[in-house]
């Protein structure tokens, strides 16, 4: 077995004309309200939660449920000997630990297999779902979209009224040949098929007599979607990736169902009236400054964590007598009014100073841990140069205590010696093409990087590329990137743009967080 993935079939999805099957829906399209959800707007949640926890897992299902998803779609294979199981790859490679064709594999192999690394080192451990197993978990929570890839129908449809969902799922066949011979074992369930054009949908309505027609958004004309009804048939839309605008077009179209990845966004935008909140800050320099406190300041600190960020980047350098404190620069002179630096004061001397603003004491690194613990994460952006290895043995042992270092983000590449494998670490801008050739090879990127830049330096096509590999995607906004600019309006900017590229993630100076609600 190998230890990454493969590239294969990455997050595509196939857009040439398909055919589904969704049981119990042989009647006209009628109000179903057994059925509405979020606002009337029937959620299919692709893979699950996809861009919240790894795909086809238990972990991708629950995010689902909790967002309000009324489906999730599930993909099928069979294993060698027969057992059915929930993967989208023909492979193991991508999303899993393994390697070879499913196919191939005995299901007492596949049973071992970690199906959650890959995207995050905290969902370790997952496995790849049996399909009665996940049917049986899932019965009652949502419904069933089937993404049919490898089944025997003789044995699989049993197993769908076997665990009561055959009026609580939907199928797709990408292969016509077996979607023509399912229609023909079982005339009275309803199809759904993909259309892009009115003259299409008579002959479909003919031919299959489908229930649900899937779209673009880009095909939702009045003409379409009135057609669609007339002939009985609801209308979803396929909206890959985080595409808000396109969330937006269905959203005043009021289509029937959405076929979407990010079922969490989709729910703040039906209640928020399509703008997107719930944005994820990181609060430069550890904490609200804007002229109402130092860097640093504890009462900076927990104004950050009261207004909701997510996570506080902090600056940590070692005193001569080797305690770890959170300090920018590597003397005292801006807010202590002592030029003496860092590294040349013990921590005995260093308690003794205090703030004129604020009357505090330069806080150690345990004492920021402490107030973060349990509240928000920590960005680790080590100062000292050379650090040892005893340096980063201190700063795990503290992260550890109290359960940050999972979630923590580092701006120190010299940390990838250490915490490889417990934590991610950022690229920049001009790495993206290394970063790119690795995740095509099949290597694990997801769970390793994240994209850290300025705002001012990010494409669209550098957002979109990491986006697609799984990458925390987060741009820096701060008032040092706006030398040549008036810096409100430079920040502005810069975060609309990248909003509007899908981005949820920010490290900014807290005077911008206007412009990035977090609920």
């Amino acid at each position: 077995m190998k230890n990454c993935s493969s590239k294969i079939n990455r997050g595509n999805k196939l857009i040439s004309l398909a055919v589904v099957v969704i049981l119990g829906a042989c009647q006209p399209a009628k109000d179903n309200s057994s059925e509405a959800s979020m606002d009337n707007i029937v959620v299919v949640n692709h893979r699950g939660a996809n861009r919240l926890a790894p795909e086809c897992t238990y972990a991708a299902a629950k995010k689902s449920i909790e967002h309000g998803a009324t489906y999730i779609e599930i993909d099928i294979r069979r294993s060698k000997d027969g057992v059915y199981y929930i993967i989208h790859d023909r492979q193991l490679d991508r999303t899993t630990n393994g390697s070879g064709l499913i196919s191939e594999t005995e299901s007492a192999v596949i049973d071992t297999l970690d199906a959650g690394a890959w995207f995050a080192h905290k969902y370790k451990g997952e496995k790849v779902p049996r399909l009665r197993e996940f049917l049986q978990w899932v019965k009652g929570k949502a419904k069933v979209y089937f993404d049919v890839k490898d089944v025997d129908l003789k044995d699989f449809i049993p197993i769908v009224y076997e665990y009561g969902f055959e009026n609580e799922c939907f199928f797709w066949f990408s292969d016509w040949a077996l979607a023509k011979k399912f229609r023909g074992l079982h005339p009275h369930l309803a199809l759904k098929v993909n259309a892009y054009s009115v003259e299409a949908l008579d002959s479909l309505k003919r031919i299959y007599n489908p229930q649900i027609i899937e779209c673009s958004v880009d095909n939702l004309t009045e003409e379409f979607m009135h057609s669609c009804r007339e002939k009985g048939m609801k209308i979803m839309t396929w909206i890959p990736g985080n595409d808000w605008a396109a969330y937006r077009m269905a959203i005043d179209k009021k289509v029937d169902m959405v076929n979407i990845d990010n079922p969490d966004v989709f729910e703040g935008m039906l209640k928020n009236n399509g703008e997107v909140k719930g944005y994820k800050l990181i609060a430069h320099r550890g904490g609200i400054v804007e002229g109402k406190y130092n860097e640093f300041d504890p009462a900076s600190i927990q104004a950050a964590i009261d207004q909701g960020y997510y996570m506080l980047e902090i600056d940590v350098r070692e005193t001569k007598d080797g305690e770890l404190i959170v300090n920018h620069d590597d003397n005292f002179n801006r807010f202590f009014n002592d030029p003496r630096r860092v590294g040349e004061m013990t921590w005995a001397e260093i308690q003794k100073l205090k703030s004129e603003n604020g009357n505090y004491h330069p806080p150690s690194f345990e004492q920021v841990a402490e107030m973060c613990a349990g509240k928000v994460e920590m960005m680790i952006d080590v100062k000292a140069d050379n650090s040892s290895p005893e340096f980063y043995r201190k700063l795990e042992a503290i992260m550890e205590k109290y359960n940050l270092l999972e979630g923590a983000y580092f701006i120190d590449n010299e940390a990838r010696k250490y915490f490889w494998g417990k934590a991610k670490f950022m690229i920049r801008a001009p790495e993206a093409g290394l970063i790119r050739e690795k995740f095509e090879s099949g290597e694990d990127v997801s769970c390793h990087y994240f994209l850290f830049d300025a705002g001012t330096r990010l494409t669209s096509s550098l957002v979109k590329m990491c986006q697609k590999a799984n990458i925390t995607v987060v741009p820096s906004v701060n008032f040092g990137h706006y030398h040549f600019e008036d810096a409100r309006r430079g920040a502005k900017r810069d975060i609309e743009f990248l909003k509007a590229c899908g981005v949820t993630e920010f490290q900014i100076d807290s005077d911008f967080d206007g412009w990035l609600p977090t609920k």
